[in-house]
């Protein structure tokens, strides 16, 4: 999809073999680039574009340069951020001249937005610079409103995991579901964080880019951006400690559980031994037992298997351990 200039307005307009790139278009926003897209956008602007395995390369050397008069910025970005299966992708920002190059092969809810919002934009909004701000500044909100829902979601999870006892109104607590969402939560965190590295980067380079030409209103959103990025970035830092500090709390409350049931079978089997020792006694076939022909014989190894019972559980209810 092409911006291009008409009036005061930004106008789409969509790519096709007989659509030539107009000379007045200021974005060129390129999802999931075709061959055919590539070629006719490298010959239009004499810049090459990088390849979807270069996107991904991690040097800073690869994701943040400047070749033929173009500055070349690429950041990871967090999407399906609202699913069960978040994911990161990689993001291709190129200034040249008067234009501004976007390469993308997902469709995030940021660029949804910006796109929507793009063709309402003022004349002083329309350069490529201000685009690229404005742009930016679309996914750290949109950033910024994940964050929030992972400290809404983190807050509910502590609520549950230490909630007491007597509120829970005889429902146990399901640890499995409650160690898969603080696993989701601690990998949208980190996807999030990624995000926010990057970009943080990015603005940065950007800003002290004599290339990319930034400058008035422009340079004033991205400083003022880089400095809610950093702010950003200590919040996830600090809700991935919140995540960590859950996880522990969750496997010690396992724990607890867990010793709790093995400390019932350890008493109960104290608790019984006496009076099954008694019963193997009397359960011996020996016929010189004092007491095989003895008429309460029976009822006396009960009541003495019962009080052997007793004493034991009485002695634990004691020292506080049941």
């Amino acid at each position: 999809m092409f911006y291009v200039k008409e009036g005061e307005r930004l106008k789409k307009v969509p790519f096709s073999k007989e659509n030539p790139l107009p000379k007045n278009t200021v974005w060129l926003d390129m999802l999931n680039l075709t061959k055919l897209e590539e070629t006719s956008v490298e010959d239009f602007l004499g810049i090459s574009l990088p390849t979807r395995e270069e996107m991904h390369e991690i040097e800073l050397s690869s994701s943040l340069y400047h070749e033929n008069d173009a500055v070349y910025m690429t950041a990871t970005i967090v999407t399906n951020a609202d699913t069960l299966e978040p994911e990161s992708h990689a993001f291709t920002f190129i200034l040249t001249g008067e234009r501004l190059i976007t390469i993308r092969y997902c469709d995030p809810v940021p660029f949804q937005q910006f796109s929507a919002k793009a063709i309402t934009l003022s004349s002083q909004e329309q350069s490529a610079q201000a685009l690229f701000a404005g742009l930016l500044e679309s996914i750290v909100e949109r950033i910024a409103d994940i964050l929030e829902k992972i400290g809404r979601d983190i807050d509910q999870m502590t609520q549950t995991i230490f909630r007491s006892s007597h509120h829970t109104q005889g429902k146990k607590r399901d640890y499995q579901k409650i160690l898969e969402q603080i696993g989701r939560e601690g990998d949208l965190v980190s996807k999030t964080r990624e995000s926010l590295v990057t970009i943080n980067r990015m603005v940065g380079y950007a800003l002290q880019s004599k290339t990319a030409k930034i400058k008035g209103e422009a340079h004033s959103k991205l400083d003022s951006l880089l400095r809610d990025v950093i702010a950003l970035s200590d919040h996830a830092n600090f809700l991935s400690n919140k995540v960590g500090f859950l996880l522990d709390a969750t496997l010690g409350m396992i724990n607890i559980e867990q010793n709790a049931i093995i400390k019932i079978f350890s008493v109960a089997a104290v608790v019984f031994l006496p009076p099954t020792l008694i019963a193997s006694i009397y359960g011996m076939n020996f016929d010189t037992m004092p007491e095989l022909r003895w008429s309460v014989g029976y009822p006396f190894a009960i009541a003495l298997m019962i009080v052997s019972a007793i004493i034991p559980y009485l002695y634990f209810k004691r020292k506080k351990w049941l």
